[in-house]
């Protein structure tokens, strides 16, 4: 049954087999179609995994740059942080500069007390007690000036106590010192 309605059925004129420009067409768009695989094969297969190659390399050469553009500047900092650390002859000068930076913001510095170790290596650590007192809000800004300066200083420790008047500030700082 099958057999003769599929025998049965008409094709329109311009897709019968025997239409030459139906088989030109049809023969146009193989040999088309061919050339185009050949080509993506031979010209444009291999130059993708080139393309894909030379970008890793690309990446591979940009994340090495980064690295040594970032080591030059870190040297470049860290030589400037070996040239700013003070001396033990220096001592005096940064406790005179903190001295005079409290003392500008209205607090009064007692007796501060630091004693330098004996200095086996090319630096030592040294820690030592700074206590003032004043306003709270010019202690704050003692404690933002002394954590933003470009002073090797850190606070250890803080200690404040306020008794209905001026807040007493004992803070521990610390900072290394290069050897002889």
């Amino acid at each position: 049954m099958w057999s003769r309605s599929i025998t049965n059925i008409r094709m329109p004129v311009w897709l019968k087999w025997e239409d030459r420009r139906l088989r030109a067409v049809l023969l146009s768009f193989v040999v088309l179609l061919v050339l185009d695989l050949i080509l993506y094969n031979t010209l444009i297969a291999p130059f993708a995994t080139q393309f894909s190659a030379g970008e890793a390399r690309y990446r591979m050469l940009r994340k090495r740059h980064a690295e040594a553009v970032l080591f030059n500047t870190q040297k470049n900092a860290f030589s400037g942080f070996i040239a700013g650390m003070p001396a033990q002859k220096d001592m005096p000068l940064l406790v005179k500069s903190l001295m005079q930076t409290a003392r500008q913001l209205n607090l009064s510095v007692s007796s501060v007390k630091y004693d330098i170790p004996q200095t086996s290596g090319e630096f030592t650590m040294l820690s030592f007690s700074f206590p003032a007192e004043g306003q709270y809000n010019n202690i704050k800004r003692f404690i933002y000036d002394v954590e933003t300066s470009d002073r090797l200083v850190g606070i250890q420790e803080l200690k404040m106590d306020s008794d209905k008047g001026p807040v007493k500030m004992e803070m521990k700082l610390l900072t290394y010192i290069k050897g002889q």
